[in-house]
């Protein structure tokens, strides 16, 4: 197959679909911190951009909050098509929308939840997803079912911290998260681990010192980067989801 050579800088939009609060103000320096990575390593070739939408909930952690925010995410998708963006990144392990994004544009629509099962199942034949709230474990169980995942699955810890109360107290919500990998390795069979909300980005560091003093080392995906990168290399092969599959909605009468 023939290379294609990359012209000009290529944008991606990571959206986070939830309106913007104090609540969540380290995890929008943690992906500051991720553009600024993503142009360094790609060379300048890849630039990440970040927004929120405007108008819903100001955290995604039931099927509530997803319909309640999906127009303003859908507005976001179309925008960044129009906006000339080469990928667009749903910033929420629930991936809210993302099957009518991809029938709204061509270019490519990445799930944080989707990327980060399928780079989990690519490196351990097990792996534990570790949750925020118990009302959460359901959505996550029916991503995991529709896209095939429940044979990897080796369980869904839960710490019962909201998204919002993450960055109260960040030590104690990265010992809640080892505690819970802990767990989902020693004692359910897991290979790797999957972190079940992009807010938990920034305590990634946190976390992996915590598990290093009780030498738990297996895989951490943290979802935000793999659906990044994974937009990257969407854009690097030049292919997008099918359309087949993801028809445009076809002209109709629409009272909003």
């Amino acid at each position: 197959m023939e290379r294609t050579k990359l012209s000009g800088q290529k944008k991606i939009l990571d959206i986070l679909p939830v309106i913007a609060t104090a609540g969540l103000s380290e995890a929008a320096e943690d992906r500051k911190k991720l553009a600024k990575e993503i142009e360094e390593t790609t060379g300048g070739i890849f630039k990440l951009e970040m927004t929120n939408i405007e108008k819903g909930t100001a955290s995604i952690e039931d099927a509530y909050d997803e319909a309640i925010n999906t127009p303003a995410i859908l507005k976001k998708v179309k925008e960044a098509e129009e906006k000339g963006f080469n990928a667009v990144v749903i910033d929420c392990f629930g991936d809210p929308a993302l099957d009518a994004a991809r029938e709204l544009v061509s270019i490519p629509v990445v799930g944080a939840n989707e990327a980060a099962c399928h780079l989990a199942a690519q490196i351990a034949p097990r792996f534990s997803i570790i949750n925020i709230l118990p009302e959460v474990e359901p959505l996550v169980r029916g991503l995991l079912a529709k896209r095939g995942f429940l044979q990897y699955l080796a369980s869904i810890v839960t710490i019962g911290i909201p998204v919002l109360e993450l960055e109260k107290d960040r030590e104690k919500s990265a010992s809640a998260m080892a505690r819970a990998i802990e767990k989902a390795f020693k004692e359910d069979g897991a290979y790797a681990v999957v972190l079940g909300c992009t807010g938990m980005s920034s305590l990634l560091e946190i976390v992996k010192k915590e598990l290093d003093k009780k030498r738990v080392k297996i895989p951490i995906v943290e979802p935000l980067r793999a659906a990044v990168y994974s937009a990257i290399m969407f854009s690097l092969i030049g292919m997008s989801h099918s359309k087949a599959a993801y028809m445009p909605p076809r002209p109709k009468p629409i009272k909003l």
